[in-house]
């Protein structure tokens, strides 16, 4: 294989959740009286931190309030989800062709640990993951580089060792500006909507395109 290191984003690249965190996102506005469609979701919020996100929305707030603001979305969030989730398709099969590889593999994401436990544990998914990095772990959210560095630093290689997976603009941004190849995952973003902006696209981890990396 050419990379010695594979990294994944988790929402909208380990599970297809997208509309579950939308569907959450909008009952959360709707009772704290903010602006949201389909529209800013996509282009403002994908790959941020709670953190950042809750300041975005009301100001400079506190550390603890950003984590209230958080368990109250996340908990809607799971609610909705809890029932329909699974690992985006063929990504098992994928993970245990990288294991058998010998390859390192990591999970960098701005999501925060409750939802990183919900998806690892209800799924099974832990014990693929060499490394976990998530939102609480680094100081600057997507499209800023730091989750993909140290998910690299972790793993013990540098960053053009590695390729990153990711739904999102900013995530895709992130591990670019890192440097790691990047591969789009049209999930969040459709293949017309990712084209300008990374070269490699899946619809899913079926795709060939995976397996000669």
């Amino acid at each position: 294989m050419n990379h010695k290191g594979f990294i994944f984003d988790m929402d909208g690249v380990v599970v297809d959740n997208h509309s579950f965190h939308f569907k959450a996102w909008m009952e959360f506005s709707k009772k704290y009286n903010f602006p949201l469609n389909s529209e800013i979701y996509r282009d403002t919020f994908n790959g941020k931190t709670n953190a950042d996100l809750f300041r975005m929305i009301f100001g400079d707030i506190s550390d603890k309030e950003c984590k209230q603001y958080g368990d109250e979305k996340e908990s809607w969030y799971q609610t909705l989800y809890k029932k329909e989730m699974k690992p985006h398709t063929g990504l098992i099969e994928y993970l245990y062709f990288l294991k058998d590889k010998k390859v390192k593999i990591a999970l960098g994401t701005s999501a925060p640990p409750m939802n990183v436990d919900f998806t690892l544990d209800n799924l099974s998914l832990r014990h693929f993951f060499d490394v976990i990095v998530d939102g609480t772990r680094v100081d600057q959210g997507k499209p800023h580089p730091q989750v993909y560095q140290l998910c690299a630093k972790e793993l013990g290689l540098e960053p053009k060792e590695c390729v990153v997976f990711e739904d999102s603009l900013a995530g895709l941004q992130s591990g670019k500006s890192a440097g790691c190849s990047i591969i789009g995952v049209a999930t969040s973003h459709t293949e017309a909507e990712l084209k300008n902006h990374v070269n490699q696209i899946i619809p899913n981890f079926s795709s060939p395109k995976v397996f000669l990396l």
